[in-house]
């Protein structure tokens, strides 16, 4: 691990696996690899992935700004501004280009950085992710004011243990919930609401037509967004290819690891020098 600084906000971030600068013996795939996380999460919680793809790749896994390590620069924030801070990260590093996977407000980034300089992006794989034009849907209508408003009566500690419970409803899943909700209370409220603004107000006119690398996009079943409206959305790249996840909620990096793993390492061993 090695900490950066970028010119604009000092993102800390994890640099692992096979091929980064310092390690031993050539790397299997030239391009690396960026995982980019949800709101309300951080580096460390691309665990599962970490440990399946390090041994093949070079993986660049920073918080974003506000999450984890890094630091929440003052003001309204919007996704361009994390995408910024992401290019920054990659130019510091000497990445002209790498595979992005990102995971919710993380796809949203991806998406916005592959619509921004689309040569800088080798793949893109989308983890329940998806832009909304027009009128937001009901249901994320409903979650950011619910979300607003019990963070400014109860705090972001009875937030997390809300959703942890939504993500992770299983008995089984109960470690997951009590990870989720102490990662939530230690984030800085200010941070939490400027991103949550960032994907309430976020607006992106794709340009499809340019987005030629390849993307995948994974959909679980029983997200807070339909499966046909992220097929709809999926249709329209150029080369798109799309999975549904059974048995899956919103955090499927976590819930279907062992799938997603598995999706990831033949999408990325497809496209990959």
């Amino acid at each position: 691990m090695r900490r950066h600084t970028t010119s604009d906000v000092p993102l800390h971030y994890l640099d692992l696996g096979l091929g980064k600068p310092g390690g031993e013996g050539e790397p299997t795939h030239h391009e690396p690899i960026l995982l980019l996380h949800g709101l309300g999460s951080c580096a460390q919680d691309w665990q599962p992935q970490i440990e399946a793809l390090s041994p093949n790749y070079r993986l660049i896994v920073p918080d974003m700004r506000g999450h984890g390590r890094s630091p929440a620069p003052e003001g309204a924030w919007q996704i361009a501004d994390f995408a910024n801070d992401i290019f920054n990260l990659m130019d510091q590093l000497d990445v002209p280009r790498a595979h992005v996977v990102g995971f919710s407000l993380g796809g949203m980034v991806g998406l916005e950085m592959a619509n921004l300089a689309p040569g800088r992006i080798a793949s893109l794989c989308l983890i329940n992710s998806q832009p909304f034009q027009g009128s937001k849907p009901p249901a994320l209508l409903f979650a950011y004011w619910l979300r607003r408003t019990v963070i400014a009566t109860f705090g972001l500690k009875a937030m997390g243990k809300i959703i942890g419970k939504k993500l992770f409803p299983d008995p089984e899943q109960q470690p997951l919930v009590e990870r989720f909700a102490a990662q939530m209370a230690d984030m800085d409220k200010r941070a939490y609401l400027a991103a949550l603004d960032a994907i309430f107000h976020w607006q992106i006119e794709v340009r499809f037509d340019a987005l030629t690398m390849p993307v995948r996009i994974l959909a679980a079943d029983q997200d807070y967004t339909p499966v046909a409206s992220k097929q709809a959305f999926a249709a329209q790249f150029p080369h798109c290819e799309f999975e549904v996840i059974a048995n899956s909620r919103h955090a499927t990096p976590l819930d279907q690891a062992q799938r997603v793993n598995t999706l990831l390492r033949s999408f990325l061993s497809s496209h990959s020098k």
